[in-house]
């Protein structure tokens, strides 16, 4: 993680924030919007191994001058932002360096200094050093520093001769300086006009701090660690380097041993031609249309790929990712596999909308030994959704009950159906106010001589529904009191086979689904209620059952392109942690799923 502060940033990634720099890889979603297709994962369920650091690991940026890390004869302003020199002569120089040293994870690194001092002429020097660079020599003299000097425009690095570089600044003048730690080269800036890459292998065997180093008396300088906008445009710069670190890695021709896993013979042909690369890819993103039940778009993929007059090379040993056998790319096979997507995708939607039975009778037909998996662990948890789905049936019926009985509380028009048990609950399966329907204050009738209640709008027009009042009370309460039976016994019936279940996953589910009845409305209540009760947790229960049945087909629980997204998404991350600048480039997220 990189942070400025101590509050939590998240880890790694491309672009340069100055003060902060976040990102996260997201798992791919899907808009298609066939009738018959389950969802991809949700993007709360975590993806390659969630991208979270390595032992939580944080890194933190510099945001001012350390008080402890520096020369006696240079004092910090309260932000930490300027320093002074307070010196008697001009010959002692005087160091100082940022409170924290700059990951390598950043990419690229940059700061800016502002020449305060009265004089033209300086003896500042700017640029980064080691921690075991002394704060009594010029930046760039000492052993493990590296600077651009004020008085002569020279660059040094552990040296005092140095070397030519620009022009010498002074008063007035905005120095910035970074490090591109994709070459371990740094760079200056001066008023904005970029001057070129200096040095070699800067920070390679060392972690680098931003430092200056004063020497006469009266300069001052303030730092800019990204606190405002800097002078020189360093987006456009990182840009450039994100688009030609980007542009060597579509570059990189893709190697066939790579992809199986393996070292390659001595005469073996290892590089995929570019008609071996575009089966490969049909092949992965035809395995992740069928895994998430796409039948129409991957016909309309197989079709697309024959009108182009792409060689099928299925059988092609060099085409073959095998990558936890993603699916043949022939007709034939997708031909064969229709049936089940629709009855596999059927069952997820089920779920989904909270129609268990359904689920649970569809599965035990077409796919039992699902059910049976892991001493029946899936069965137990689509029983336990049974049971909050009951309890939440209950807490529907008692709300329209309430809305009936109290003429306070507006009530939906309902369809002429309602009487028989019609749904009366909106999409996302909860009552929602109405409050452009209300009881008419000035009505001395509410109810007309034949029992049907009459509302109006406060904007206009009357609102009538044609339901016999005291019928409809009692018919609501009747289902009421059934559905309440109902959840009571199924949840005892529940209970009772479950109790002697000594797996904490089991035992941890009962105490969390037993436990919504204690929720007047469980989908209001948020936290951690909603989470068992929601929305979510019923498309995370799909999708489990939904790899449940493709493991029991043998076939993958994740398509290979998802696996391969998250795999490479994970070693980028791991390259970044180790140091590797270049890393910090590669965001996925940014070149693939992003629009």
């Amino acid at each position: 993680m990189l942070q400025t502060d101590p509050s939590t940033i998240i880890v790694p990634a491309r672009r340069v924030d100055p003060l902060a720099y976040t990102a996260a890889v997201s798992p791919p979603s899907d808009s298609d919007d066939e009738s018959n297709a389950s969802p991809p994962p949700p993007e709360s369920i975590p993806t390659h191994a969630a991208i979270i650091a390595p032992e939580n690991r944080v890194f933190k940026l510099p945001t001012r001058w350390s008080e402890q890390e520096r020369n006696s004869m240079l004092s910090v302003s309260p932000d930490g932002r300027d320093l002074s020199y307070n010196g008697n002569g001009d010959k002692d120089a005087a160091a100082a360096r940022a409170t924290h040293s700059i990951p390598p994870a950043c990419g690229i690194y940059y700061y800016e200094v502002d020449i305060l001092t009265k004089e033209t002429k300086t003896h500042i020097s700017i640029g980064f050093a080691g921690r075991s660079a002394k704060y009594s020599t010029r930046v760039g003299h000492d052993t493990n520093s590296w600077g651009y000097h004020g008085n002569d425009g020279y660059v040094s690095a552990g040296d005092k001769t140095g070397m030519p570089y620009s022009q010498p600044f002074g008063v007035g003048d905005i120095v910035g300086c970074g490090i591109d730690f994709t070459t371990h080269k740094m760079f200056f800036t001066r008023n904005g006009t970029y001057l070129g890459p200096v040095f070699e292998n800067v920070g390679k065997d060392t972690e680098l701090y931003p430092s200056v180093s004063l020497q006469h008396h009266s300069e001052t300088i303030r730092v800019n660690f990204g606190q405002e906008p800097f002078k020189f445009d360093i987006d456009y710069h990182v840009q450039r380097q994100r688009n030609d670190t980007w542009n060597k890695i579509m570059g990189t021709p893709l190697d066939t041993p790579l992809l199986e896993g393996r070292i390659p013979s001595k005469d073996e042909k290892s590089t995929l031609s570019e008609e071996e690369v575009k089966a490969v890819t049909s092949k992965l993103v035809l395995s992740y249309l069928v895994h998430h039940g796409y039948a129409k778009t991957a016909r309309a993929f197989e079709k697309q790929r024959s009108d182009l007059g792409q060689e099928n090379v299925s059988n092609d040993d060099h085409a073959d990712v095998d990558m936890e056998n993603p699916i043949s790319a022939e007709k034939t096979d997708l031909d064969g596999i229709e049936s089940d997507i629709a009855r596999r995708t059927g069952i997820v939607k089920s779920v989904i909308a909270g129609d268990v039975d359904s689920a649970l009778s569809e599965t035990q037909t077409h796919y039992p030994s699902v059910l049976e998996a892991e001493e029946g662990l899936v069965l137990f948890k689509l029983r336990c959704r049974k049971f909050i789905e009951l309890i939440l049936e209950t807490n529907e019926i008692k709300k329209r009950m309430r809305a009936i009985t109290e003429p306070s509380i507006p009530v939906k028009e309902r369809p002429s159906d309602s009487m028989n048990g019609g749904d009366w609950m909106d999409e996302d399966g909860m009552d929602v106010d109405d409050d452009s329907t209300i009881m008419s204050p000035s009505s001395s009738n509410a109810f007309g001589t034949n029992g049907v209640e009459t509302a109006v709008s406060p904007y206009g027009g009357d609102h009538r529904r044609n339901i016999a009042r005291d019928g409809w009370v009692d018919d609501t309460t009747s289902q009421y009191e059934a559905a309440l039976k109902e959840a009571i016994v199924y949840g005892q019936t529940l209970q009772k086979e479950y109790e002697e279940d000594s797996r904490p996953e089991v035992q941890q589910m009962c105490k969390e689904t037993f436990g919504i009845v204690a929720w007047k409305d469980p989908l209001k209540e948020g936290g951690p209620v909603v989470d068992i009760a929601g929305h979510t947790a019923r498309v995370s229960l799909a999708n489990e059952l939904n790899q449940a049945i493709l493991k029991s087909q043998g076939r993958p629980t994740l398509p290979a392109l998802e696996t391969l997204y998250r795999h490479t998404s994970t070693c980028v991350l791991e390259l970044g942690m180790l140091g590797v600048g270049a890393a910090a480039f590669a965001d996925m997220t940014k070149e693939f799923l992003e629009v």
